[in-house]
C-alpha cells in the first residue's frame, strides 16, 4: 500500500473532490450569493482572483453576481486544473471573462494592491501555513478591496451528516467522530491543512489586520428522503453513491488517504483497522438505504464564508 497521497494524482483528486459536474453547486443557494453580493458590494468589482481556483467552479459562481464588465483570474499550481478550469470556462460561455495562470497561494504571481476581490473556496484547508497565505492574499488585494473565503469546519459538518436514518449505534458514532480527529490531526502533522479551519477564520482575519471582519454560515442543506426525486437529490446521490460503491467516504475520503493520516495522527494499524471497519458500515447503511428508499436525513454542514476588508 503506498503512502503517496491521493491527491498528488490530479486527475484521481479531481474525482475525489467533485470537481466536475453539478454537486458543488449544492454548497451555496444562488439567492443568499445574491444577498452577500450585495453586502459586499460586488457591484463595484473590477477584477476579482480565485485563489486555487481548481477546475474554476467558485469563480464561476462569483462571476455570476459581479457586473456584466467584471473579469475573474483564476490561480491555481496544477496546470491539469487550470486546463479544466479553460474548458469549463468555454462551456459556459465565459471564457472572454476568466482568464488562468500558475501560481501558489503563498506566492501569487501578481502586483500589489491589483484585485477589488481576492476568494477562495475550499483552499485554506488545504494550506499547511493559513497565515502566508492570508498575507499574500491581502498583498494582492487593493486598499479598501474584499477578501473573502469559504471553508467548512468539517469535524462540528461531519457529526451533522452522520445524523441520518438508518443509524448508527452511539458507540459507533464515537469511534468515527475518534478516527476523524485523528485523521484531522495527522493531516496537520503532514503540514497538509487543517479540516476545520473554518471555525478559526475570524480570528485570522482580524490578527491579519483586515477590518469590517463578518463571519456567515451556509444556507444550504443537501437533504436526502425519499422517493428522491428533487433535481438537487439526485445530483447529490449520483456523485455519493459513486463515492460509496468505491469505498470513498463523503466524511474524510479514500481509506488509502484515511489510513495515512490516521497513522501521522499517532494512530495505530489496529485502531484504523477498527475504525474503518465502523466507517464501511455507515457507508453500507446510507447505499442500502438509498436502494431500498428508506434513508432520510437533513444532511447540514457547516460551511463559513469569511470576509474582511484591506485598510483603505
Amino acid at each position: 500500500m503506498t503512502d503517496a497521497p491521493e491527491y498528488a494524482d490530479p486527475a484521481r483528486y479531481a474525482e475525489l473532490t467533485g470537481f466536475v459536474g453539478e454537486w458543488r453547486d449544492l454548497f451555496w443557494n444562488r439567492d443568499f450569493l445574491e444577498l452577500m453580493a450585495r453586502r459586499w458590494r460586488l457591484h463595484e468589482a473590477r477584477e476579482v482572483l480565485d485563489v486555487g481556483c481548481g477546475a474554476g467552479h467558485w469563480g464561476r459562481t462569483v462571476l455570476r453576481l459581479l457586473p456584466e464588465h467584471a473579469t475573474v483570474v483564476g490561480v491555481d499550481r496544477e496546470p491539469a486544473f487550470l486546463e479544466m478550469a479553460r474548458e469549463q470556462a468555454e462551456a459556459h460561455g465565459l471564457a472572454a471573462r476568466m482568464s488562468f495562470c500558475e501560481g501558489t497561494v503563498e506566492a501569487l504571481p501578481f502586483d500589489d494592491d491589483r484585485f477589488d476581490v481576492v476568494t477562495c473556496q475550499l483552499v485554506l484547508i488545504h494550506v499547511a501555513d493559513v497565515e502566508v497565505a492570508l498575507r499574500e492574499m491581502i498583498r494582492v488585494t487593493r486598499p479598501g478591496g474584499l477578501v473573502v473565503v469559504a471553508e467548512p469546519d468539517n469535524r462540528a459538518g461531519n457529526l451533522a451528516l452522520l445524523n441520518g436514518h438508518p443509524a448508527l449505534e452511539d458507540d459507533e458514532i464515537a469511534a468515527l467522530v475518534l478516527l476523524m480527529i485523528v485523521c484531522e490531526r495527522g493531516k496537520q502533522q503532514l503540514h497538509e491543512g487543517n479540516q476545520s479551519v473554518g471555525g478559526l477564520l475570524p480570528g485570522l482575519f482580524r490578527a491579519a489586520g483586515l477590518h469590517d471582519v463578518r463571519a456567515h454560515a451556509n444556507d444550504r442543506c443537501i437533504d436526502l428522503a425519499p422517493p428522491y426525486q428533487e433535481p438537487a437529490m439526485r445530483v447529490a446521490l449520483e456523485q455519493e453513491l459513486a463515492w460509496a460503491r468505491e469505498g470513498i467516504s463523503n466524511l474524510i475520503g479514500t481509506r488509502a488517504d484515511s489510513r495515512r493520516l490516521f497513522l501521522a495522527g499517532g494512530g495505530t494499524e489496529a485502531a484504523f483497522e477498527s475504525a474503518w471497519g465502523v466507517m464501511e458500515r455507515w457507508m453500507q447503511l446510507f447505499t442500502e438505504g438509498v436502494d431500498q428508499g428508506t434513508y432520510h436525513a437533513a444532511r447540514g454542514f457547516l460551511f463559513y464564508l469569511c470576509s474582511g476588508r484591506k485598510p483603505g
